[in-house]
């Protein structure tokens, strides 16, 4: 319909000239009848282009507007609106900004309060997807690219039985340990209490002797100034935001924080084929861009920790060994919990990993 919109200039001036010929021709009763005829028509092709232009909501997870999936969900507003010729339109809402708490994004999606989301806070909703939470279990962007490709059939099924659409995948940076005291291996996590995002990386916390504390990301610079945590787990591009609380990394890959840009079934599937196929790339393209950038400022924020003097230890080879093998009985636990399905993936995307 974008073709309509484009020749509205043109009907309209073909219109004035037909209407210059009548007039020049025919008689009154004609010449009025005429034109109310064809005044109606260029109405319906000028109404038919406006209201054509779908108009979706967007929530996203991230309320800081200057991170970088913050800066990547508004590229991707733009990118939408750009590849479909203003036929689709989407409007960014970045989290706070509606009353959909960021773990809510599922549901606010599937019951088509917003259209589209880019749903970080996911595991609690879709317990298949938790499976790349899993401590140990993921070490490297290459393990979540398979385990990823593994788990999609899975993801697609249990967002759709949601009433979403897959759209993309990403994850941020690789997880690991950061503290205020000294921090160089796995002996030392032992008596630390230590700030958790998840509860899976509260079951490895305790498995090596410390005890693991949940609360919000405001929350978290009063604690560690006054000793209430000793650490968190976190990226280099989170731990610089508290970089003046914070002296040790440790540097053990934990696990991963995966997210979906997720589309409203129904409002999907009234698009036509085009303007999904178009959505869907945009969508896998700002995935990239995110994972992509995200992963260059981890290396930065490293390098800026690094020059304020922090001390980093790589885990020696034996102790991601001695991690791997304390969480593989968890990980069978945690799976067997949330039903076959669970346990199926699990199984194969350990296949996939070697583990």
């Amino acid at each position: 319909m974008h073709i309509i919109q484009k020749l509205r200039p043109t009907l309209l001036c073909q219109f004035v000239a037909i209407l210059h010929a009548m007039f020049a021709k025919a008689h009154k009763a004609a010449i009025i009848t005429a034109a109310i005829v064809l005044f109606a028509l260029f109405q319906f092709f000028y109404v038919a282009g406006v209201a054509t232009a779908e108009e979706w909501n967007f929530y996203m997870h991230q309320s800081a507007p200057n991170f970088a999936t913050s800066r990547g969900a508004k590229m991707f507003t733009e990118e939408i609106e750009k590849a479909t010729n203003g036929e689709l339109k989407v409007r960014l809402h970045l989290a706070g900004t509606l009353q959909i708490n960021a773990s809510n994004i599922t549901q606010a999606v599937g019951e088509n309060v917003v259209q589209i989301g880019d749903d970080l806070f996911n595991s609690g909703n879709i317990p298949v997807a938790g499976i790349l939470r899993l401590p140990m279990l993921i070490q490297s962007y290459e393990d979540f690219a398979k385990a990823d490709a593994v788990l999609k059939p899975y993801l697609v099924k249990a967002f759709g039985q949601k009433g979403s659409t897959v759209l993309a995948s990403y994850t941020y940076p690789m997880q690991f340990v950061w503290g205020r005291k000294k921090l160089e291996s796995l002996d030392d996590i032992k008596g630390m209490k230590l700030r958790v995002a998840q509860p899976e990386q509260g079951e490895f916390v305790r498995r090596f002797g410390g005890t693991s504390i949940t609360m919000s990301a405001p929350e978290v610079p009063s604690a560690l100034d006054r000793g209430v945590v000793d650490g968190i787990f976190t990226a280099g591009v989170g731990a610089v935001l508290w970089k003046d609380l914070l002296k040790y990394g440790y540097i053990l890959i934990i696990n991963v924080n995966n997210s979906y840009f997720i589309a409203n079934t129904e409002a999907y599937n009234k698009l036509s084929p085009d303007l999904q196929a178009k959505l869907r790339k945009v969508a896998e393209d700002a995935a990239r861009w995110d994972q992509d950038t995200m992963k260059k400022e981890e290396v930065d924020s490293v390098q800026t920790l690094s020059a304020m003097g922090y001390t980093f230890t790589k885990a020696k080879p034996e102790e991601v060994t001695r991690a791997v093998e304390a969480m593989k009985p968890y990980w069978d636990e945690w799976a067997k919990s949330r039903g076959p399905e669970v346990v199926e993936a699990l199984a194969k995307v350990r296949t996939a990993l070697g583990r």
